[in-house]
């Protein structure tokens, strides 16, 4: 439980720095007071989401492969699995960003966004995306780094840069007088400063990095794409199903969609930490599944469910409490307002099954079922999302979605912890050495 309770909270603070970045820049915008730049940085977002969720999907392959090198004691292929991952998220990025420019209007047009709240939108998108091959390379060595035990310089990458967008927003914003795009400007610059932060940990402190040869790195990309690939579908859904949300929540105007982009800001901060359970649980499966210890990896899901439901208790509690607070802060009215008192009320109770599936997604992907994690979270996020919001808004509008939102997560996530203890059980059961063999290796003639 130690394990998990400090490899969480290191993960945590970098993860809430990595979305602290545009939840500030938010705040910055909704300061000026005009919901169509609010909008349009929220409309970006649910574009720019989709790469976070690729960047994601290949932090755990690498931490994933790394982690099991490490645990079986193979120090160079960890090194050059590890500089494999950092070349190949930089290039697969790199053209996800390419497809995103080319989509963009497609995308922003799903979310019926016109006149200037679409021209903001564009704006921002076009600086902001420049910059997603070197949010792939952070985060992926995040991911390393917390694959070889230290999570503290993981957490520093992320946590610098949240620093960094605090400090410059107001400047690039207000006093250059740019808004939007002074805020996609800061953005750009702190994911140039992750990845040569985490570049610098790796190959300075660490030595964590090494090259040996074009056919190793297709290889590797090879091994890698196994476990990725599908943790990159599993991260695409959460995106999607955000992006389904908002689709809906569009029709109730501008001002439902800023009170929605807020709402976004306001999930990673506030479960963050339920986010990072699964990039923190994860090491530790690969690690003692790595090693053959089992009971370790059962006892692994089971502290990592206990930490998910205290937590998602304890920050229920106080978003219920603070929501006027919250409120207030964004300045925000009308449907503004209350989406965020949705949130705080209905849907926040919800990630107690969030975070289920969230950890138990770390333990399909290290226990060789990453096509597991990938159903159950399209399931929860199409099956779950499209029926439940549309029901939800012809019985109650805005409240109705809320209510879908919530209710849609509950069936998965059950089925998701029965399917992650059956898997243990399996492999336990697999690993186990008949009585019979100990006896023999011990004493041939006993086992005679």
């Amino acid at each position: 439980m130690r394990h998990v309770v400090i490899m969480t909270i290191t993960s945590a603070v970098g993860l809430i720095s990595v979305f602290f970045v545009d939840a500030i820049s938010l705040f910055y915008i909704s300061l000026l007071n005009d919901a169509a730049q609010t909008a349009a940085v929220g409309r970006a977002s649910y574009v720019l989401a989709f790469v976070i969720g690729i960047s994601v999907g290949l932090m755990i392959g690498s931490s994933v492969l790394v982690a099991r090198a490490v645990g079986a004691r193979r120090d160079q292929d960890a090194r050059l699995l590890a500089g494999s991952a950092i070349i190949a998220v930089f290039l697969l990025n790199g053209l996800a960003g390419l497809t995103l420019f080319a989509l963009q209007d497609t995308l922003l047009a799903l979310l019926d966004a016109k006149g200037p709240a679409l021209a903001y939108a564009r704006s921002y998108l076009n600086i902001v995306l420049l910059g997603t091959p070197f949010l792939g390379v952070g985060m992926v060595a995040m991911g390393i780094l917390r694959a070889k035990g230290d999570a503290v310089r993981a957490m520093f990458i992320t946590l610098v840069g949240g620093i960094l967008t605090a400090l410059l927003d107001p400047i690039f914003i207000f006093w250059l007088g740019w808004e939007v795009v002074g805020a996609a400007a800061v953005s750009l610059t702190v994911r140039v400063g992750f990845a040569v932060m985490g570049l610098y940990f790796l190959t300075v402190t660490h030595k964590a990095l090494a090259w040996e040869s074009t056919k190793r790195f297709v290889r590797d990309v090879g091994e890698l794409a196994r476990i990725a690939f599908p943790a990159v579908l599993t991260n695409l859904a959460a995106p999607v199903g955000a992006f389904l949300i908002a689709e809906k929540i569009a029709d109730y105007g501008d001002a439902a969609i800023a009170g929605q982009a807020i709402v976004d800001r306001l999930i990673p901060l506030a479960f963050g930490v339920i986010f990072s359970l699964s990039g923190a649980v994860g090491p530790i499966i690969g690690q003692n599944f790595g090693a053959g210890l089992m009971p370790r990896v059962r006892q692994t899901l089971i502290n990592g469910l206990i930490c998910n439901a205290s937590y998602v208790f304890v920050a229920w509690t106080a978003l219920f409490l603070g929501r006027n607070a919250i409120i207030s802060i964004y300045s925000a009215t009308g449907d503004m307002a209350l989406m965020i008192d949705l949130f705080c009320v209905i849907v926040a109770g919800s990630f107690l099954f969030n975070g289920i599936l969230f950890i138990t997604n770390a333990a399909f992907n290290n226990l060789g079922r990453p096509l597991w994690a990938s159903m159950f979270n399209w399931s929860r996020q199409t099956l779950g999302v499209v029926p439940f919001i549309w029901l939800g808004a012809q019985w109650g509008d805005l409240k109705g979605i809320a209510w879908g939102t919530a209710i849609g997560s509950v069936p998965f996530s059950l089925a998701a912890v029965f399917a992650a203890f059956w898997l243990i059980r399996q492999h336990t059961l697999k690993s186990a050495t008949p009585p019979a063999i100990i006896v023999a290796r011990a004493d041939p003639t006993l086992a005679e």
